[in-house]
């Protein structure tokens, strides 16, 4: 445990954490809004993806995003960045799974009655800004080529 944990606040290190990704999502130009919940101390974010800007067949689309500091200042950060729509439910998690070996993954369900299948996914950072446009990128991407 690091020396200052007596000061910190799990919740108001994960509500800081989401309101820095909520910031981040706002510029993001296929977000269209976004929304931090409950408003006060957000355990998550929710954007709706601007399908329209995108060049796809895809005509909706929402994100959350949970992002949990740790319960000490040491700890690795939990967090997911999940994304629902017409065409899919999938998204990119780090915390422990049963299912993958490592923290980092990406689970999808290819139709809603079956289980997600699952894969490794590393994240280049656990920095909550860098981790919002590294997502978008990869969700764009996979959006694209729908």
């Amino acid at each position: 445990m690091s020396g200052d944990d007596s000061s910190y606040d799990a919740a108001e290190a994960s509500h800081r954490a989401l309101r820095g990704i909520q910031r981040e999502l706002e510029r993001h130009p296929t977000i269209s809004t976004v929304r931090g919940f409950p408003s006060g101390e957000y355990t998550q974010v929710g954007a709706e993806v601007a399908i329209d800007r995108l060049d796809t067949d895809v005509t909706e689309g929402t994100l959350t995003v949970r992002w949990f500091a740790g319960g000490t200042s040491d700890d690795r950060p939990t967090f997911s960045f999940h994304y629902s729509g017409e065409n899919g439910d999938f998204g990119w998690h780090h915390e422990p799974n049963p299912h993958v070996d490592a923290w980092g993954h990406f689970q999808e369900r290819v139709n809603p009655a079956a289980s997600y299948d699952y894969e490794p996914y590393t994240f280049s950072s656990v920095n909550p800004t860098r981790v919002v446009w590294e997502v978008m990128s990869v969700l764009v991407s996979r959006l694209q080529s729908e």
